[in-house]
């Protein structure tokens, strides 16, 4: 299945579940007298875990294919995070609170460029403190001084459902590559 196809199907999945859950939480069965119950509460939340299974799955299964497709050699963390880092020979890994100035490009799998340093700057980071996609900082905590790094960051890792209402869209998922440039180890 191509990519394009793979995502529309993605998102018309999406858009059913949550009409189910809607339908679920809004105790759509007509009977007004009706109270929301322990067992109603159980079986939204049961219904949305088997939602939220599916739409990790299917978004691994994309960054897969993307990968694949791409002949590109990446590792996955635990927390969905898949990665390819070129080391500098550096031993000495970011940890929190190490501040770290990065050369980025943010874009999209279809090839869309959202964020460059080129146009924006590097960014300066101190690590642990937010304010970055966690996807990203996952990322940085596995890297050292000099290495750069290719990312396909999911988007429970990046911007989620609703993306970061300027230039990446809901539920996308990120292609970063990422140099650091300095890392400062906190004092």
């Amino acid at each position: 299945m191509c990519l394009i196809s793979h995502i529309s199907h993605f998102t018309s999945r999406i858009t059913l579940y949550s009409l189910t859950l809607l339908c679920i939480a809004c105790n759509c069965n007509n009977n007004k007298n009706r109270q929301w119950t322990m067992a109603d509460e159980q079986q939204f939340r049961e219904k949305s875990i088997e939602v939220n299974k599916d739409l990790v799955k299917r978004l691994q299964d994309t960054i897969s294919v993307f990968a694949q497709k791409n002949e590109w050699d990446m590792q996955k963390t635990g927390s969905g995070l898949w990665y390819a880092i070129t080391r500098s020979g550096n031993s000495d890994t970011i940890q929190r609170n190490d501040l770290v100035q990065i050369a980025y490009t943010v874009s999209l799998l279809n090839g869309t460029l959202c964020y460059s340093s080129d146009s924006l700057g590097v960014k300066n980071i101190k690590v642990g403190q937010g304010g970055i996609e966690s996807g990203l900082e996952e990322a940085l905590r596995l890297m050292t001084l000099g290495d750069s790094a290719r990312l396909l960051i999911p988007p429970h890792l990046a911007h989620g459902l609703l993306g970061d209402q300027n230039k990446i869209p809901a539920l996308a998922i990120l292609h970063y590559t990422v140099v650091v440039k300095r890392h400062y180890r906190a004092p």
